[in-house]
């Protein structure tokens, strides 16, 4: 530390130094490479900040850099650039080996200066479509379209296997589409200890462990659910997972109230067909109230484009006062997507049919559900601001009459239709995330109310994450009518090194 110390007291730039020898596949070629100077610019107004984070040069910005600005800095460094990504708030620039980049903030540009080592190792130049197709990968991803900015990665590596800027993309593309196991795996082929970024995926794609409590509290209900569970890849597109919950509730029966507590284990399969389905088989038994129930859950596509399915037979259900005291379950079948309309805005539309249960009893309730909703990001730089429009529905088709506890609960339940305005702002405090929601939510067939939220992430070394929420809801569910409190907390636990 005192080392840099002495270099910004000198008024010198920092050094981010790649060795030559951190790739053993280049090739050497001959003559010297004389040394290239360029400026980053963002626009005047800009407020910087940049630091390094290992060999990577990381600069972040309150305003977006010009794609122009992007590109005068390819052109003018070349060969001398291994890696460069960019988004609306940040740049990430890494040296090619053979070369070390110093740099300087002035105001709203940063000047970089690329030196060639003693013996330089340098790959082959890059045509103009090649760094054209990485380009439009990495547009694809800023913009929220990774499935396609993995197909655009993978048809880079098809044609070069060597490439490591489009390995690091494709990796990328792989951790924002939800594929966990495979983005570990593309990161620890690509050997970069000192990102820390990479590392955490590394460490995740070994496994998890988590433990959380959740929190619920309406009109003469509430409960307390605490959770443990462990997800473990089976080779190389399976994952395993097993959890344990215990349901602690009150309920307040208009005689009395009675509590009661139900222990959950639940276990499950995922695997990924192809490039773009993923399939789940999921089971889980309720131990004090001999329910058990399983069932398959199907994923097609990208995160941009997602079809999805589920049939699930009897799963221990407790989202009633009357199903946590007489043995609840509920079969369900649902069908849904969601898609983006733009870089801005994503629409999804989920519905199903349900089936409420006692154990012991004959027939129940059944329902229809519909859940809906669009999304619309209103600036996309911190802090993030959106709009959101939610609907959730469920509308009685089949009741069974009767009451449990002696007639004070009965077992049909209510109608509902709920419709949520709210806004959305986001923001970083170093790696700390902050999400906050507020809006208003109208019942069709109740009441309306307000619905605020807050939430925090944050990631702690490699293999750590935490992260909280709580808030306020006025949309109404089975069980919970009118306005309730609502608590989470969660801690989860890298199974890897991060090598």
């Amino acid at each position: 530390m005192s080392a840099w110390l002495l270099l910004f007291a000198a008024g010198l730039p920092p050094v981010l130094a790649v060795p030559a020898t951190a790739i053993l596949d280049d090739q050497v070629v001959g003559g010297r490479p004389v040394a290239r100077m360029v400026t980053l610019d963002w626009p005047a107004d800009a407020r910087l900040t940049a630091a390094e984070d290992g060999t990577e040069l990381v600069v972040r910005a309150n305003r977006p850099i010009a794609d122009a600005a992007i590109e005068r800095v390819r052109t003018a460094a070349g060969d001398a650039i291994d890696d460069l990504r960019w988004n609306d708030t940040s740049v990430v620039l890494r040296a090619a080996p053979g070369w070390t980049l110093s740099w300087q903030a002035r105001g709203a540009s940063v000047l970089l200066t690329f030196v060639p080592l003693a013996e330089p190792t340098v790959t082959a130049p890059d045509t103009g479509a090649r760094e054209l197709a990485r380009a439009r990968v990495q547009a694809d991803l800023a913009a929220g379209y990774p499935g396609r900015a993995r197909r655009g990665a993978m048809a880079l590596l098809a044609d070069d296997p060597t490439d490591r800027q489009g390995a690091r993309l494709l990796a990328e593309a792989r951790f924002a589409d939800g594929d966990l196991v495979g983005a570990a795996a593309d990161y620890r082929r690509l050997a970069a200890p000192d990102d820390l970024a990479a590392r955490r995926v590394i460490a995740s794609g070994a496994g998890t462990a988590s433990i959380g409590t959740t929190m619920r509290d309406g009109r003469g209900f509430s409960q307390v659910e605490v959770a443990a569970r462990a997800d473990l890849p089976i080779g190389g597109a399976a994952t395993a997972n097993a959890g344990a919950r215990v349901i602690a509730s009150r309920v307040d029966t208009g005689r009395g109230t009675r509590s009661a507590r139900e222990p959950v284990i639940d276990a499950g399969i995922a695997t990924a067909i192809g490039d773009r389905t993923r399939v789940a088989i999921l089971a889980s038994s309720a131990l004090d109230d001999d329910v058990t129930g399983g069932g398959v859950r199907i994923v097609h596509g990208s995160a941009e484009a997602q079809l999805r399915g589920s049939i699930t037979y009897r799963l221990p259900d407790y989202s009633t006062a009357a199903q946590v005291l007489g043995r609840g379950f509920l079969t369900r079948a649902a069908v849904g997507g969601s898609v983006r309309l733009s870089a801005m805005t994503t629409a999804l539309i989920d519905g199903g049919w349900n089936r409420y249960g006692l154990a012991g009893r004959e027939g129940g309730t059944s329902t229809l559900t519909l859940a809906g909703g669009i999304d619309h990001l209103i600036r996309r730089q911190f802090p993030t601001l959106g709009l959101s429009y939610r609907l959730e529905a469920e509308y009685i088709q089949r009741a069974t009459g009767g009451t449990i506890d002696d007639g004070a609960l009965p077992l049909f339940l209510a109608t509902r239709e709920n419709h949520t305005l709210q806004g959305l702002i986001g923001t970083t405090l170093g790696e700390v995330s902050l999400t906050g929601l507020a809006g208003w939510t109208v019942d069709r067939f109740g009441g309306d109310g307000p619905t605020a939220s807050l939430g925090i992430a944050a990631p702690i070394g490699v293999a750590w994450r935490a992260e909280a929420g709580a808030g306020i809801t006025s949309v109404a569910r089975q069980g919970f009518g009118g306005r309730q409190l609502f608590a989470r907390a969660q801690v989860t636990r890298s199974l890897g090194d991060g090598r």
